[in-house]
Formats: structure tokens, C-alpha cells, sequence
């Protein structure tokens, strides 16, 4: 009778356990749910720059289709990281994802509460459309077009030349030195300037000579 109450014990004991362990999975474990139309609710544990971000399942999110500026140095890229920061962090999110990239990260549109997050990264001028046709590229190049008519964010005068002022001079606060790149030269496209960091806009290389700034070696003699 003794080894009859002890199993029973034993059984109820192991059951318990069993209970304990999927609650505690269901309660502590990262929730995804899939939806129609292959969606995804998750919540986003991080953001790590203005169009990347981090579910609480560790999956790494690169937002379609827009190009936020490159963090830290990007032109207002601590804008753009803080501005999606608002809009999703530790918030629940849709997710529809289309691809991935070179770097694995999977290529998504995102909603929050209805919202494409995308679009409104362009809309406010935090982020540029990529030269990709998507579902929503339509909506988002015009987004483009408006932030960019009314002078939003990158394409504000603070990240943007003035006419024909198109020499870019780049502060190496590491070594000190001055540098200016013309459209011609081999790095120009990759050069960023951050007016915040003492990077300027040009207009003439004398003007460039002028302020300390000597010309790249990248540069075509």
C-alpha cells in the first residue's frame, strides 16, 4: 500500500513539474504569433540604428525597401536610430517578411498600430527609398518626394549642399588633419558629411584650401 501512495506521489509530482515548465515556457518565452497572410506579431527588444531592428526572439529585422543614414557618423543617424526608438521599441509590431540580405538579416515592412514604420521614416525624412521596386515602393517614393520638397531631416540644409557646393570636407578628428573630396574621386560617394562634427560643404576647392582642407589622394591627378 506504502509503494501504491508513494508512486501515485511521484506521478502527481512529475505532472506538476510538466505543468510548471509550460507555463513557465509560455510566460517567460519571447512570444511569436503568425497571422494571415504570412504576417507576424513579435516585440521588438532593440533598435539598433534607423532602419534595423531587434525581436524579442533575437531575430535581426532590416526594414525594406528605405536607407537610413549610416550610425553613428551618418548625417542625423542619431536622429533617425532615436526617432524609430519611439516608434517600436518594446512595442508589439507586424511583420511581413519579403527576403534577406547579404548579411542575413531579414528584409521586412513593419506596422506598428496600423502604421507602415517604413513609410513614415521616409514621410518625416529620416530615411531615403532604395533604388528596388517592392508592394510599397510607390507609396514610399512619394512620401520621398514630399519630405524632400519640404526640406525634412536628410535632406534638410544640414545634410545637404547648397547649390553647386558639392566638395566634401571630411574632419578626421583622429589624426587631425582636413580633407576635401571632389565628385571625380574614387571614395566621394562614401565620404559622409556631419556639419555636427566638423565636416563641411565646399563650393570651390580654393574656398576648401582655404578653411585647412588639403585634397584626397583618392582624387584623379
Amino acid at each position: 500500500m506504502d509503494k501504491l501512495i508513494k508512486l501515485v506521489k511521484n506521478k502527481i509530482v512529475l505532472i506538476l513539474l510538466i505543468i510548471s515548465g509550460l507555463v513557465n515556457i509560455f510566460l517567460l518565452k519571447p512570444q511569436i504569433f503568425k497571422t494571415k497572410a504570412n504576417l507576424i506579431l513579435t516585440t521588438v527588444f532593440q533598435v539598433k540604428d534607423g532602419d534595423t531592428l531587434v525581436t524579442g526572439e533575437g531575430k535581426t529585422i532590416r526594414l525594406i525597401n528605405i536607407d537610413a543614414p549610416e550610425y553613428p557618423d551618418g548625417c542625423l543617424a542619431t536622429q533617425a536610430k532615436a526617432r524609430l526608438t519611439e516608434l517600436v521599441n518594446g512595442k508589439q509590431v507586424k511583420l511581413k517578411i519579403v527576403d534577406k540580405d547579404n548579411f542575413g538579416r531579414s528584409l521586412a515592412w513593419a506596422w506598428q498600430d496600423g502604421v507602415l514604420i517604413n513609410k513614415i521614416l521616409v514621410q518625416e525624412g529620416w530615411a531615403n527609398v532604395t533604388n528596388h521596386e517592392y508592394e510599397y515602393t510607390a507609396e514610399l517614393t512619394e512620401a520621398k518626394t514630399e519630405a524632400e520638397k519640404l526640406k525634412k531631416g536628410i535632406w534638410s540644409a544640414q545634410c545637404q549642399p547648397a547649390d553647386n557646393c558639392v566638395i566634401k570636407g571630411n574632419y578626421r578628428p583622429a589624426d587631425g588633419t582636413r580633407i576635401y573630396h571632389l565628385p571625380e574621386c574614387y571614395n566621394y560617394d562614401k565620404v559622409v558629411v556631419d556639419q555636427n562634427h566638423g565636416d563641411e560643404w565646399f563650393c570651390t576647392e580654393e574656398a576648401a584650401q582655404k578653411s585647412g582642407f588639403r585634397k584626397s589622394q583618392d582624387c584623379p591627378t
